[in-house]
């Protein structure tokens, strides 16, 4: 049942609960507390009323018929019941009382085996009694006094009765007071709730504005106001991928379909057919290539670190990224010279590295000329680690050397087509040197060539 409630309302109930548990303990509490000092009151009072007795009986030892037992209005204390009697073998002789209630019945057994001059208290019927033994003239003499529990259970039953009054008011009073707090206490939270209704996943660039308290409810806000930044970052990623995809994808899956509906039109020898294959094989690897691309990038755009760090020797993965790319640089007839002047190595992501690497010097066969030079230097320079690649290519123009990072950028791109690249090699190359706190430096002439330079920190 609980679980269908609202929270404010569950509370609301747990407080009216815990404060009726807890008056209830404090007014049992009460209750007891004041029984016991009123009896406690009145045993003193009486206490010293029955020595005063005592004192009374012992000054007139010789005639105790004529004892005043007057203790009645000189304590002004009533009602009041006094008698005084001698204790025989196995009786009890009255000398004296003042109306003492004939319904107060008295134990025998214990008043024999009672201490001498030491007052006993007792509680019979209506009554609360207080008595002691003593000796006179060779006799036992029982003192009595006595007066009505009508007192004690009159201020008890006034106490239930203002317990009885009060108790609603303050339960009622409590409850509209703890109801108001919770009011005010959850009105930011359904204010922020508001306003999270107002947010839609097409649109997370509104955040919830704060109280500038900076309490409890101020840091729920900043928390939220994170996750949806952190969310809009997630979905522009995710919208940018597929946009990405859609646009890059779209050519490639165009041309496999026309030449599939060409080579449908007729019959054709094999050798046309062939060539329809491998001209639609060559768009299905720039669509893989493409696809791989872009889920790089994508994870290499996330907070967390994708790998662990390792230990890199540049001078040996810039030999292997060279030697894997000897084979290329044979069919374009381009000569590929790796110059290891100094060595190092740092802290980073060997495979990455390799890929970045890989596409650099893929780049500069690709936009070599015919019988040319790529030439890989490795060198120390104002404590800096520097791999240089350089070729004797096209060249890129002075305003687009900055574009050449920009997804799906291409300097030329009838020839970087033809070639088959995706654009996206350059802009994977800089997030994975910037993943090794690098800089990637571009310096190039048209018709000339370009260099790339990789700077790192030696560490």
């Amino acid at each position: 049942m609980l679980n269908k409630i609202s929270i404010k309302t569950k509370l609301l109930l747990y407080g009216i609960s815990i404060q009726t548990i807890v008056f209830i303990i404090f007014s049992y509490t009460l209750y007891k507390s004041l029984e016991i000092s009123t009896i406690d009151k009145i045993q003193s009072t009486l206490n010293i009323i029955i020595f005063d007795i005592r004192d009374d009986i012992i000054e007139h030892s010789s005639d105790l018929i004529n004892v005043p037992l007057n203790e009645e209005d000189e304590y002004k204390y009533k009602p009041l019941y006094i008698r005084i009697m001698e204790i025989k073998q196995n009786s009890l002789l009255t000398i004296k009382s003042t109306n003492y209630a004939k319904d107060i019945n008295i134990d025998f057994l214990k008043i024999k085996n009672m201490e001498k001059n030491k007052t006993y208290f007792i509680s019979k019927d209506d009554y609360l009694i207080s008595q002691m033994k003593i000796t006179l003239n060779n006799k036992e003499i029982l003192i009595e006094v006595a007066t009505s529990s009508y007192t004690l259970e009159e201020t008890l039953e006034n106490l239930l009765y203002l317990l009885g009054l009060i108790t609603p008011i303050i339960l009622i009073l409590s409850t509209l007071g703890a109801n108001f707090i919770l009011l005010k206490s959850f009105k930011p939270i359904e204010k922020i709730l508001g306003e999270l209704k107002t947010i839609q996943a097409q649109d997370l660039s509104k955040t919830i504005e704060g109280r500038g308290s900076n309490d409890e409810i101020d840091q729920l806000t900043d928390e939220i106001n994170s996750l949806i930044k952190r969310l809009n970052i997630s979905f522009e990623k995710i919208s940018q991928f597929s946009s990405d995809v859609s646009h890059e994808l779209k050519t490639p899956l165009t041309i496999i379909r026309g030449e599939i509906e060409i080579g449908l039109r007729k019959d054709r020898s094999n050798e046309e057919y062939k060539e329809i294959l491998n001209s639609c094989l060559d768009e299905i690897l720039i669509i893989k290539q493409t696809i791989d691309d872009l889920l790089f990038l994508a994870k290499s755009e996330q907070n967390s670190k994708p790998l662990q760090k390792d230990e890199i020797y540049l001078d040996e993965i810039t030999y292997e990224a060279m030697k894997e790319l000897e084979s290329f640089a044979k069919l374009k007839n381009i000569t590929c010279k790796c110059e290891i002047i100094d060595a190092s190595h740092i802290e980073g992501y060997e495979k990455p590295l390799k890929i970045a690497l890989k596409n650099v010097i893929k780049n500069a066969i690709s936009f070599s000329n015919q019988n040319s030079q790529v030439l890989i230097k490795n060198y120390i320079k104002d404590d800096k680690y520097i791999i240089s690649i350089k070729d004797e290519g096209i060249g890129i123009p002075k305003d687009e050397q900055e574009k050449i990072f920009e997804k799906f950028y291409r300097t030329d791109k009838s020839r970087n087509k033809d070639l088959g690249g995706t654009g996206l090699g350059m802009s994977i190359c800089k997030k994975i040197i910037q993943m090794h706190d690098a800089k990637i430096i571009i310096n190039s002439k048209e018709n000339i060539g370009t260099t790339v330079f990789l700077v790192f920190k030696i560490k």
